[in-house]
């Protein structure tokens, strides 16, 4: 029996990234799922388990990078956008559901006092940042060197798990303006990170913060290093932002509450939203009080014609009210579970890799395999497709997380499968 591959499970990707490459620059539209000679394309997703063009079905540990935390096509969400976008897709009016769903969101955490949504990650980032800006008339931002935090150009400095605090852009023509303002603090060093911000403490509008990054190998912030962050923050003014957007789901309340911690700003997005596009940018009032225009001109004026869009309302609204403490409490013990699978085969395989992660999220990080020169990334790739050719979805940097549509069989045949792909990865990468 042929031994399968990726190029001959993926007749119908590969000649639909032909058509592709027609009408889009390289084929894509969004670079992070970009993978070579082609991607596998998606037809439908079910539950916990994804579809492809060619019929395969694959378990879905990726769930639109951290996204879908209820899988595809959950029926109570399927059944909200439906009759949200029977009264109508979107209008030049605020709608009662803006107003349910902020209420439903700022229930989530005592900081959250004010909401304001957007429609994506990067644009509540974006939003977030100006907001700072705004309340304290000061340029400069601090962030982690190497954290992704979307593709705002203030933010995209520095942003692919790189530790150096020197600022430099991978997007060409970035002003050198921009890399200015942006200041690199390594992460979970309290006092070298404090060191820094002490040196810029009059230019600061604020430090930006990912709890758990995942281009930082999805290590968890340290509570001390959290600490000092905020008491640098108190002790200048400066404030303190949580971009939450991936991390949000590790509790109930969020994960600078799970973790000990308390945000001026918190930025949020993917589970909220039920898979429909979404963004918040969530805080104090006084901090909030930027976006407000019952008064005049705001500090921040912010419009968006898909602001507040009622059917993404309507679908957070149904994620949230599926998103119960027990819930949470289930998929965070399943992500346990798998980190725990994963390490075993990796031990037993005699690989050096590591599995880290928090709650429902976890990250393989490949490394070396004896006997091959290939780097991590590149290994990270070969795992990626291997795990594709024996039914297995995740990131191809080893992005991964459990959706709640997810049960015990899903865990087995995870670690079931992964064995194999390891094996697969190890001698594509020996030959």
């Amino acid at each position: 029996m042929t031994e399968q591959t990726y190029e001959s499970i993926s007749t119908a990707s590969r000649e639909m990234y032909a058509r592709a490459c027609e009408v889009l620059p390289g084929g894509n539209t969004r670079t992070g799922i970009f993978n070579s000679p082609y991607p596998i394309y998606a037809r439908s997703g079910n539950g916990c388990r994804v579809t492809d063009l060619d019929g395969v079905e694959r378990i879905d540990f990726l769930n639109n990078s951290t996204t879908l935390i209820h899988g595809h096509a959950h029926p109570e969400i399927v059944a909200a956008v439906t009759e949200a976008a029977g009264r109508g897709t979107c209008f030049a009016l605020p709608t009662e559901a803006e107003v349910e769903f902020a209420e439903a969101v700022c229930a989530r955490n005592e900081s959250f006092e004010w909401a304001r949504f957007t429609s994506s990650g990067t644009e509540a980032v974006m939003m977030a940042v100006q907001a700072a800006r705004a309340y304290t008339g000061k340029p400069k931002i601090a962030k982690f060197a190497g954290a992704f935090h979307g593709a705002y150009d203030s933010v995209a400095v520095n942003n692919y798990g790189s530790d150096s605090l020197t600022p430099h852009s991978h997007a060409t023509g970035t002003p050198a303006a921009i890399l200015a303002n942006t200041v690199m603090i390594p992460f979970n060093d309290p006092d070298g990170a404090v060191a820094i911000l002490r040196e810029n403490v009059d230019d600061f509008a604020c430090v930006l913060i990912d709890p758990v990054p995942w281009r930082l190998g999805l290590l968890p912030a340290n509570r001390e290093f959290l600490a000092a962050l905020r008491a640098f923050c108190d002790e200048t003014g400066v404030l303190l932002v949580s971009d939450e957007i991936s991390s949000f789901r590790i509790g109930y309340h969020g994960a600078m509450h799970a973790m000990g911690g308390v945000a001026d700003l918190t930025v949020l997005g993917k589970i909220i939203g039920g898979g429909m596009p979404i963004g918040a940018v969530t805080g104090r009032s006084k901090f909030m009080s930027v976006f407000d225009p019952s008064q005049g001109t705001p500090k921040l004026p912010h419009s968006g014609s898909y602001n507040a869009n009622p059917v993404s309302m309507a679908a957070g609204m149904a994620s949230l009210r599926l998103l119960t403490p027990e819930q949470i409490d289930r998929i965070n013990a399943m992500g346990e579970q798998v980190r725990r699978e994963l390490r075993s085969v990796i031990a037993e395989e005699g690989l050096d890799w590591a599995v880290n992660g928090m709650s429902s999220l976890f990250r393989i990080v490949t490394s070396t395999v004896p006997g091959s020169d290939l780097s991590g990334p590149e290994l990270s790739r070969l795992l990626f497709q291997a795990l594709l050719t024996n039914g297995i979805l995740i990131g191809n940097s080893g992005l991964g997380c459990v959706s709640t549509p997810m049960g015990q069989g899903e865990i087995d045949e995870f670690a079931v499968n992964f064995k194999q792909a390891v094996r697969q990865a190890v001698a594509a990468a020996r030959s």
